[in-house]
């Protein structure tokens, strides 16, 4: 037998994976619900999470256009200062549009635009720790 990784705590990434998904399907169910909000629910949902978008991409930007573009002007990330955007804010905008909204099926593409923009948000969290053991197998 050789000795090689841990195996990894499959029940724990599993409800991790789990709960990261709630903004994402909050949104299919947004979208998908047969009953419309009225005309002000859906217009105070649009503004929500076309926030949430902007921010989404604010954040893409600012976590991976950013660097990247330092390192292609210097030839290397020497000296870069790391600027974080607002993690996790994004969600809650989207979770709320989504919730003020709940039937319209333009408040839940947007939503679901943003859960999928935004790499600072919940969704996204189980991609960027899959490897770190001591989160989830810890």
């Amino acid at each position: 037998m050789t000795k090689g990784k841990p195996p990894k705590n499959i029940a724990r990434r599993a409800l991790g994976i789990a709960l990261s998904a709630t903004p994402i399907l909050l949104a299919l169910a947004c979208a998908l619900w047969p009953r419309a909000p009225s005309p002000a629910r859906e217009a105070a949902g649009l503004v929500l999470t076309i926030g949430a978008t902007l921010l989404g991409l604010w954040n893409l930007y600012l976590g991976y256009v950013r660097p990247w573009r330092y390192r292609r002007r210097h030839g290397s990330p020497t000296g870069y200062h790391l600027v974080s955007g607002l993690p996790l804010v994004g969600t809650l905008l989207l979770v709320g549009g989504c919730v003020i909204a709940f039937g319209s099926p333009l408040v839940g593409c947007c939503g679901l635009l943003a859960a999928l923009v935004d790499p600072d948000g919940l969704p996204w969290i189980p991609v960027h720790t899959w490897e770190d053991g001591s989160l989830w197998d810890g």
